[in-house]
């Protein structure tokens, strides 16, 4: 009867982070240790796959245990609006405390997205509407905004660097006050940070860690790696951010 005891869970989500840029799963410069230690003490996914590479409609998958088919939040323009149900709800509803602290890029803190408080919320921009280029096809048109991710590059903090500072720091007062403040209640804490989304630029500390190391060969794909597709090469024509790179400053930005 104890394993059916209500649980209280930690959810930690990290943006544009794929699952081999980590120690863990083993890749040979990327320095995770805090994602490796969490790691060693649990279970390692080593067939999981998300229902979209997109933001918007991979995070309604997470809300909601829905394909996009299903959700249909289909791209950067359609963010989650609090329907179809997702398990925050569930458990709000069951007497769990439910509680977010950081992004979530959902439509708006005003819809009922499940949670008992969401504390320093990150929703879509443009009042809700997030970003309606990603509904152009055919042609695609030019995507000028592609120049300035080589415009941030290397040593610095960015306004999503001090974010993820005051993420953390609201999480762990959270987890010492909180949970006693409620001991009556099991609770679910979803805790989100924007990094390492871009600009790629990293604080002092963290970017010398990799002084020295092979960072160049890490990432990317060799000449004739990627798969041809007719819709890939599309969307790197649109996608074109390579055009303004340099072997050095691509270095810098790896």
């Amino acid at each position: 009867m104890d394993s059916m005891r209500p649980r209280n869970v930690l959810i930690l989500c990290s943006d544009e982070h794929a699952r081999a840029v980590t120690g863990c799963y083993g890749h040979p410069v990327v320095k995770t240790p805090a994602i490796d230690r969490l790691a060693a003490l649990g279970t390692r996914f080593d067939a999981a796959i998300t229902p979209s590479p997109i933001c918007i409609p991979a995070r309604a998958s997470i809300a909601t245990g829905l394909q996009v088919h299903e959700h249909r939040c289909w791209s950067s323009a359609e963010p989650w609006h609090g329907e179809p149900e997702s398990w925050m709800h569930r458990l709000r509803d069951r007497g769990h405390a439910v509680v977010s602290i950081g992004k979530l890029h959902f439509r708006s803190a005003d819809d009922d997205n499940g949670f008992s408080e969401e504390i320093l919320p990150m929703h879509v921009t443009n009042q809700g509407k997030g970003w309606p280029q990603g509904l152009l096809r055919n042609p695609l048109p030019a995507y000028d905004e592609a120049a300035e991710l080589a415009g941030d590059v290397g040593v610095g903090d960015s306004d999503y660097t001090e974010y993820d500072r005051r993420v953390t720091g609201e999480s762990c007062r959270w987890l010492r006050k909180w949970p006693r403040r409620i001991k009556d209640r099991p609770w679910a804490l979803f805790v989100s940070f924007v990094s390492p989304h871009y600009p790629l630029n990293a604080p002092l500390d963290q970017y010398l860690l990799y002084e020295g190391e092979p960072i160049a060969d890490a990432f990317g794909r060799a000449p004739g790696e990627r798969p041809e597709h007719p819709v890939l090469e599309e969307i790197g024509k649109f996608y074109n951010y390579d055009d303004y790179f340099d072997d050095g400053l691509r270095r810098e930005a790896r």
